[in-house]
């Protein structure tokens, strides 16, 4: 039988190794910038060098885009989690860079091609710095390759103009690939975080279902186990004795049966307060502002019946405003009136997006109706959507 620890860690494995987007599909931020060095290959050949220097240049360029397509996998493949950087890694990092920018400097130098288009090594150089370093050190390196690109512009007697162009593209595409990386790492640890809190609350109701359970039967189990070694004493010298000791295991037994199917209805109901927690929750993650209105002492004060009831129209009701509305903010609102207590929800998305009556309104307009409560749905005086659910308190 495993134990918590096996189970931690194996919940652990799977979080870590959670399916994200394809690292292929992400290469293509690096694999795009491909053709735009397609006229320096064309000018190179159409302007006849020696041969010597053609092999130099089409093997460093061969070099060159090896490099920068193998790293640059490696990139795609660390933000979609299929490889970790080890804390020796780190320098194989910089061994690529070394290589892109020596080849960047070298081969403008070397062939007899456009310097425009051989400048343009420098940006592919950017473009892996940017999804490979922190923001800081990017930052410095792309300084130095822009020093870099001035001495190599100025050594192969390029126009002013041009070294200019290929800084500013330098630095752009740099700084663009540095922040597509970093949104695009916010967004896995935030996934990741999400499912690090879910597998925590799982654990936890794990634990509060464990610690309640062992305080409910702990005491009846053993007073069971105690009469009973009693009764089975007392069978053959005080049979009267044993009867009253059995019936008193059978209501022990019954008594502990019900606290047991109450417990476990506790456990299935809803709570108000758990699902206007877990409302706000779910809207901050949809990026929908949430607002709530009312008293706070309302939700503690509530029958049962009605706790559930107005917990599963939070549920639905905040599920529907997020698949459908397109709404920027939400509001709940719950009040006490003299014979009723009123449930409003808002937002402010679109009416046509929230006008259908699918299922889960059918559900919640059925729940009200089973306590003697009204239910409406529709677009609101100003705009947006609104839920409106009345129940009666008497």
């Amino acid at each position: 039988m495993l134990d918590s620890q096996q189970i931690q860690s194996s919940e652990r494995e799977t979080i870590e190794k959670a399916p994200g987007s394809s690292p292929y599909l992400l290469w293509l931020i690096w694999v795009i910038w491909l053709p735009f060095f397609s006229p320096g290959i064309i000018g190179l050949y159409l302007a006849h060098p020696p041969i010597p220097i053609l092999f130099i240049s089409f093997l460093g360029v061969a070099l060159f885009f090896t490099l920068y397509l193998r790293e640059t996998l490696v990139n795609a493949q660390r933000l979609t989690g299929e490889v970790t950087l080890t804390p020796g890694s780190h320098v194989w990092s910089w061994l690529p860079l070394v290589g892109m920018a020596a080849l960047s400097f070298t081969l403008p130098l070397v062939s007899h091609g456009d310097p425009s288009d051989w400048l343009d090594f420098f940006i592919f150089t950017a473009s892996y710095v940017g999804g490979r370093f922190p923001t800081r050190q990017t930052t410095l390196i792309l300084i130095l390759l822009v020093l870099l690109n001035v001495g190599t512009g100025w050594l192969v007697h390029f126009a002013w103009i041009g070294i200019g162009r290929s800084i500013i593209f330098t630095i752009v595409v740099g700084y663009v690939v540095r922040a597509i990386v970093w949104s695009l790492t916010l967004r896995r640890e935030l996934r990741l975080a999400r499912e690090e809190i879910a597998r925590l609350a799982v654990m936890n109701e794990r634990l509060r279902i464990a610690r309640d359970l062992h305080d409910l039967l702990g005491h009846s189990l053993s007073l069971i186990a105690l009469k009973s070694e009693l009764a089975g004493r007392l069978l053959i010298m005080a049979p009267e004795r044993a009867t009253t000791e059995v019936k008193d295991i059978e209501q022990v037994a019954r008594t502990t049966l019900q606290e047991v199917r109450q417990a476990v209805t506790s456990y299935r109901q809803p709570t108000l307060a758990s699902e206007i927690q877990g409302a706000q929750e779910i809207l901050a993650a949809a990026g929908i502002v949430y607002n709530y209105e009312g008293d706070e002492k309302i939700i503690h004060t509530l029958p049962a019946t009605i706790e559930a009831v107005l917990g599963w129209v939070i549920r639905e009701g905040v599920t529907n405003v997020i698949k459908h509305s397109r709404a920027q903010h939400c509001t709940l609102s719950i009040s006490q009136h003299p014979h009723e207590i009123r449930l409003i929800l808002t937002n402010d998305g679109p009416a046509t997006g929230n006008a259908s009556k699918g299922n889960g309104l059918h559900g919640i307009t059925e729940r009200v109706a089973a306590l003697g409560g009204t239910c409406e749905a529709g677009a609101g005086l100003k705009g947006g959507f609104h839920l409106t659910v009345s129940l009666p308190t008497s």
